[in-house]
């Protein structure tokens, strides 16, 4: 039996946070904060299996380039959403939201047009209605999320056994090879953001 590969999908979104219905700014201030307080391990899309990157970002300024003195401004801040994802945007954007609804509601929650109503159904269409075309890889590598952790594993497993084998004997370090054998030829990988 073959195996099927999933799907390779991208997705840019670009959703708009209107500076005019943003009361001091505290909508803009509450993105920023739940952008700041995602980490790498406490991070939502650590339990995205299928995400190899994403990247969300606050755009709120255009600098110019050298020299440009034109001082051209944005009338509303945007909420950028890049990600390489082995899998669906949809199947993504489910398993983001039942992670962590808070911090979809902290972020694009506080974009315009947004729906004030709990569920992943509102947050795909909303990032629907963000998409933009032309999506490009983001991912260094052409492989599947699960594939590359099993590659970091294997590279692990086989560092540890040749720093544990270093002065043995060949008897020991064959011996040592063979116990480690099952580890290298299926690694038990790491969690997304794990690394």
């Amino acid at each position: 039996m073959s195996r099927v590969p999933k799907p390779h999908s991208f997705l840019t979104a670009l959703s708009p946070i209107d500076r005019q219905d943003d009361a001091g700014g505290a909508r803009l201030a509450a993105i920023r904060a739940a952008l700041a307080a995602h980490t790498q391990y406490g991070s939502p899309f650590r339990e995205c299996p299928t995400a190899h990157m994403v990247r969300m970002q606050v755009i709120d300024a255009l600098k110019p380039a050298m020299g440009d003195t034109s001082g051209v401004h944005l009338r509303s801040a945007w909420l950028l959403c890049v990600a390489e994802l082995d899998g669906g945007v949809d199947d993504f954007l489910d398993a983001l939201y039942r992670t962590d609804p808070d911090f979809v509601h902290a972020t694009w929650g506080q974009c315009t047009g947004y729906p004030p109503y709990r569920g992943a159904v509102f947050l795909r269409r909303y990032i629907a209605r963000c998409r933009m075309g032309g999506e490009l890889p983001y991912a260094a590598f052409p492989a599947s999320v699960a594939q590359v952790q099993a590659a970091i594993a294997r590279k692990e497993c086989l560092g540890a056994l040749a720093a544990a084998t270093q002065g043995l004997d060949d008897a020991a370090a064959q011996a040592a090879f063979r116990a480690a054998r099952g580890e290298l030829e299926r690694p038990t990988a790491t969690r997304p953001g794990g690394l």
